[in-house]
């Protein structure tokens, strides 16, 4: 299948960003690319991920409820693990109906990317992980890995459940947020992605560095972007 899954190290360490600037930097090389969100929570506070992928690529209008859908099957108002958020609205998450949206989204794209919800071993339901069916349909995981103390931990145990259920792992992108670590010592940063790479045996393919806005993040995206594209037309 010609899709990816962005995962990370849990809930808000940048997934959404990642996957519209990866979208955005594929789309400009002339690929077909979609990105896809299988189930969305906290669903009615902002704007959608999916909106949010759209104008980081630079498309414009809101998302085309006719595609919908494919791009978002579900979404649920209860900022929750997926499992919970369709129980309390007595609805249960299929995965079946997330294969076919993804299968019918890979026959008119190029790529498809997906951005998780929360990180890779979050229950889809009380008997499936994202992970596991992850690795059912045989998607590619790209880590996303906020950037910042403690975070080796968390990318190698992230890496360790792709690994594990024979999910290809094409590397990591590390992300910084504007303001954030101030009193941590520089070397921390910039010795976290090393030292991820080297122990989890997988590239980290760049980091994102703190954008204010990052609709205008393109251009410091794009060495993260060429870096993933080697790597996935290796694997």
């Amino acid at each position: 299948m010609k899709g990816v899954f962005v995962t990370g190290t849990g809930t808000g360490v940048g997934k959404t960003v990642v996957c519209g600037l990866l979208g955005g930097f594929l789309q400009a090389r002339g690929m077909r690319v979609a990105t896809q969100k299988w189930v969305e929570t906290g669903a009615g506070d902002g704007p959608s991920d999916i909106a949010v992928h759209r104008r980081l690529m630079g498309r414009h209008g809101p998302v085309p409820e006719a595609q919908l859908p494919d791009l978002c099957p579900y979404r649920f108002s209860l900022p929750a693990s997926p499992h919970l958020a369709a129980a309390r609205e007595g609805r249960r998450v299929d995965p079946a109906v997330i294969e076919a949206a993804i299968r019918r989204l890979a026959e008119t794209h190029d790529a498809v990317l997906v951005e998780g919800a929360g990180g890779f071993l979050v229950p889809l339901s009380e008997e499936l992980s994202t992970g596991d069916f992850v690795a059912r349909i045989g998607l590619p995981a790209l880590v996303v890995v906020r950037n910042r103390l403690g975070c080796v931990n968390d990318a190698l145990l992230t890496a360790e459940a792709v690994l594990r259920r024979g999910v290809p792992l094409l590397g990591f992108v590390f992300n910084r947020f504007p303001g954030e670590g101030d009193a941590t010592p520089a070397e921390v940063f910039s010795d976290n992605p090393r030292i991820v790479a080297k122990l989890a045996g997988a590239p980290v393919l760049g980091e994102v560095p703190p954008l204010s806005d990052p609709v205008h993040g393109v251009e410091a995206f794009a060495p993260v972007g060429r870096a993933f594209l080697e790597r996935w037309r290796s694997t």
